[in-house]
């Protein structure tokens, strides 16, 4: 004999649950007062350092120079004894300087992104936005900060590897980020104001090298 058929489930007395589409349907409240900047602020900066989760060939390229000035010039020069230093190895001399350098490349050439940004459209577009400009320059000065971070964080891997003598105070580590971040962020707000008066991308490399090399 064939097996009785199932019983068909019982239904249920509460039906089915629908998942909350309020926030579809209602915009959640827009961000007002003292809010407003530091938020956008915020997101125009993780806009900018979401193109290095992209495309990280810009920091690959940037750590060439530092490197290339420590492994080369640095040991160069310190085994030749040609500057004097004080009795300080020549590497201990060089690192800081490569670090501010480093940060003041990335900084002072920042402008050139307003200028293609502007030739191609996406800045009438961002200036369209509700996004006060203040927080627009904040962000972009912001960005180059932690890009310039980053390229310092690579430089102090490569003079430990090489053996320059540097203290690892966290505090005084956190100043020297902290100082960095700012640096960069007053340069990057320099060159962009720069970028807004030159137009052009020549001029603006040309000033920025006349700033930059002395």
């Amino acid at each position: 004999m064939s097996a009785a058929p199932a019983a068909p489930r019982p239904a249920s007395a509460e039906p089915a649950r629908l998942p909350d589409l309020s926030l579809l349907l209602v915009p959640p409240p827009a961000r007002s007062g003292w809010r407003l900047v530091p938020a956008r602020v915020q997101a125009m900066c993780a806009v900018e350092l979401q193109k290095l989760r992209h495309d990280r060939t810009e920091l690959y390229t940037r750590a060439v120079q530092p490197a290339l000035w420590l492994l080369i010039f640095g040991e160069t020069f310190n085994r030749l004894h040609a500057i004097p230093t004080g009795g300080v190895p020549y590497l201990d001399y060089l690192a800081p300087g490569i670090i501010a350098q480093s940060a003041m490349f990335i900084a002072i050439f920042y402008g050139i992104m307003i200028i293609w940004e502007r030739d191609s459209g996406v800045l009438t577009k961002l200036l369209v936005t509700p996004t006060p400009r203040a927080a627009l320059v904040t962000g972009k000065a912001f960005a180059a900060g932690v890009k310039a971070v980053l390229q310092a964080v690579v430089v102090v891997v490569i003079a430990a590897l090489l053996g320059v003598g540097m203290t690892w105070n966290p505090l005084r580590l956190l100043g020297v980020a902290l100082a960095v971040l700012l640096g960069s962020a007053f340069f990057s707000c320099l060159s962009m104001s720069i970028a807004g008066i030159v137009l052009t991308r020549d001029r603006l490399m040309g000033i920025g090298q006349a700033m930059a090399l002395p």
